[in-house]
């Protein structure tokens, strides 16, 4: 075999398809009993077991244990609170989107997540190179897309390698205004206001599972109490303002609870606190609408048989390796309801419009356990491990937040977050009369409005908080750290390699056949083509928004497109009894997707218009299958052996 090392830009597309799928397979993988178990520190881990989970577990021991506050959580919050958490939602089975014939909001979360810290995943494992950049006194221009991501280059090198965190600090602490920041500090600024405005307008309006999420948002808006919040926050002891606050939103308040107190009873369950109580309240309401039009279908006329309604009823409740076998089979192209109705002694025989009549009824119901199951484990469940996890996060955090109230109107903080999240959800459903859908330069406008509360809120933090603005400003630098480059990777190595992991991909590469090298090159190459359309079409956005061209449809940013991958990748049950399994870049399924749970269309937007939108916007990724299959669990034991070491 000839020479087997991979170009700058192969290196790169290699490591950006492993540590792609690696990222969501282990966040998939939280699906089922036992992914906490292996997962590793902070977590009980068997002696001289490798982590399951070793892109999640790098990021969350180098980042999250160690903030502020957290890192001073007990064992306890840990091993027994969390764990037991996760492994209780792991076992309870939520519906899979398969069974449901949707996208599920689930579904969406898991690949929005993964989309996202993918980025920092590889920026941690491979570094982040060393470049020359510009000089301090360079202008950039705002509204030129090439100066903007120019900009946001040179600021991350100032972060990663140069003095650009201490210089944030310090002029935080002397100034709220951001003109009074360099120009690389207001154009990266902007480029970070952009993307997060792409990104809310993407998960709010364009994701199929948007306006659910819009709607779950809109209930707990309603429900949460921020007048007795803000009173309770305006109090000047601090040590009353935690009392208070821990106790509105975490005592229980039922009957039982006060029976239990005076010694007249002794039930486990003690009610619900304020938070549980919302928790409740939410899900419940959405019980009642998927009740309603489940009952819709059972009195319809058209409707399956009661037998074969019971029957999948019965197949909601069946314990998991049941609903495996059946999903199993759906390489014999039969839908979910075909299979499962062969498995029963209901009649199999269906029309095609109660076929789709129990397609619904089956998501319908399996939506209605999954509410079931959830209000069972966060709000009735005995131990009440959510509320001694929050009062251990209190706990662990009483110094920053007793300094922070000293620093801040946290009332007034208060009272700026509710009115930017009601003018969000305002913005996000839409104008009903015209049908107009936001834009990505509404967010944008409305981040800009924002904007000025939290550089307000960090002045003040900077300016009159001296010990937590020194723990952030420490943990900043840690954090930093992470990302510099390691294993003597010279000083400006090309920024489209693997950085510090491309040896260890050569070195992967080099074990396999011939045959098996051509077929891991083909597939890279394909997806050095793809990253550079990605990159295209995301700049093309940029530019457009950047200018203030008008209503712009689909914002820039090219995790956007991967976290579209994944969606459009989930397979979902055939529409008819006999057929091909379908995908979640299906138009139909976007189209299920898109009835609110009272049976109406959602919003202002019209489900067919934005799947053509999207459809038209990203470049399709290419098929790795065989480079995963040849590649993904060596990739997976390196990751886990660096965990292990």
């Amino acid at each position: 075999m000839g020479s087997t090392a991979l170009s700058p830009e192969q290196a790169h597309a290699l490591f950006d398809i492993l540590t792609h799928h690696e990222t969501y397979a282990e966040i998939e993988n939280f699906k089922y009993p036992g992914a906490i178990t292996h997962y590793g520190p902070p977590f009980k881990l068997e002696k001289g077991a490798s982590s399951t989970s070793p892109v999640l577990q790098t990021l969350l021991s180098k980042f999250a244990l160690r903030l502020p506050g957290l890192r001073d959580v007990s064992s306890d919050f840990w091993h027994t609170r969390c764990q037991s958490l996760i492994e209780e939602l792991s076992a309870a089975e939520l519906s899979e989107s398969y069974d449901k014939g949707v996208l599920g909001i689930r579904k969406t979360l898991a690949t929005a997540i993964s989309a996202l810290i993918e980025y920092p995943a590889r920026g941690a494992l491979g570094g982040f190179a060393r470049q020359e950049t510009a000089r301090s006194d360079v202008k950039y221009d705002k509204s030129n897309s090439e100066d903007i991501l120019a900009a946001f280059d040179d600021f991350l090198q100032q972060l990663v390698h140069g003095s650009m965190i201490d210089d944030l600090f310090a002029k935080a602490a002397e100034t709220d205004d951001l003109s009074k920041h360099d120009s690389v500090v207001q154009a990266a600024h902007g480029y970070i206001v952009i993307n997060l405005a792409s990104f809310l307008h993407y998960t709010l309006v364009l994701s199929p599972e948007g306006p659910a999420l819009l709607r779950v948002l809109e209930n707990i808006n309603k429900l949460v109490p921020y007048v007795l919040i803000r009173q309770t926050l305006r109090a000047g002891n601090v040590a009353s303002m935690i009392n208070g606050m821990t106790k509105l939103l975490l005592a229980k308040v039922s009957v039982t609870a006060v029976t239990n107190w005076l010694g007249i009873s002794n039930s486990a369950d003690e009610g619900m606190n304020l938070l549980q109580q919302i928790i409740s309240t939410v899900l419940g309401w959405d019980v009642k609408d998927l009740k309603s039009r489940a009952s819709k279908i059972e009195k319809n006329r058209e409707a399956p048989s009661k037998e074969q309604l019971q029957a999948i009823k019965d197949y909601v409740q069946k314990p998991r390796e049941e609903h495996e076998e059946c999903r199993s089979q759906k390489k014999q192209s039969r839908s979910i309801i075909a299979v499962l109705l062969s498995l029963s002694s209901a009649p199999v025989e269906l029309s095609d419009v109660q076929h789709e009549l129990a397609l619904e009824y089956l998501s319908l119901q399996l939506s209605l356990r999954d509410r079931d199951v959830l209000g069972k484990i966060l709000c009735h469940h005995q131990p009440d491990h959510l509320t001694q996890a929050i009062r251990d996060l209190v706990s662990a955090y009483e110094p920053m937040i007793r300094q922070v109230h000293q620093a801040v109107d946290l009332s007034g903080t208060v009272g700026d977050f509710e009115a930017f999240l009601s003018e969000m959800i305002k913005l996000s459903k839409g104008d009903a009369k015209d049908g107009k859908v936001p834009s990505v330069e509404d967010y944008i406008r409305l981040l800009h409005k924002y904007q000025g509360c939290s550089h307000k809120f960090l002045h003040q933090v900077a300016k009159n908080g001296k010990d937590v603005t020194k723990w952030f400003q420490e943990y900043a630098h840690e954090a930093a750290g992470q990302f510099r480059q390691r294993q003597g990777q010279p000083n400006g190595a090309s920024d489209l390699a693997a950085g510090s992991m491309t040896s260890t991909l050569d070195s992967l590469i080099s074990k396999l056949s011939d045959q098996d090298h051509q077929s891991v090159l083909r597939d890279v190459d394909a997806h050095v083509q793809y990253i550079a359309s990605l990159s295209s079409a995301s700049s093309a956005r940029l530019k457009a928004v950047a200018a203030g061209s008008g209503r712009t449809a689909y914002g820039p940013g090219m995790y956007l497109a991967r976290w579209q991958s994944l969606l459009d990748a989930t397979p979902i049950t055939p529409a008819t009894p006999e057929g091909p399994v379908r995908r979640g870049k299906s138009t139909e399924v976007k189209d299920a997707a898109r009835v609110d749970v009272d049976g109406e269309r959602k919003g202002a937007v019209d489900a067919r218009e934005e799947a053509k939108v999207v459809g038209e916007k990203q470049p399709e990724a290419p098929n790795v299958d065989e480079t995963m299959r040849l590649l993904g669990k060596d990739f997976r034991e390196v990751l886990a052996g660096r965990v292990k070491r």
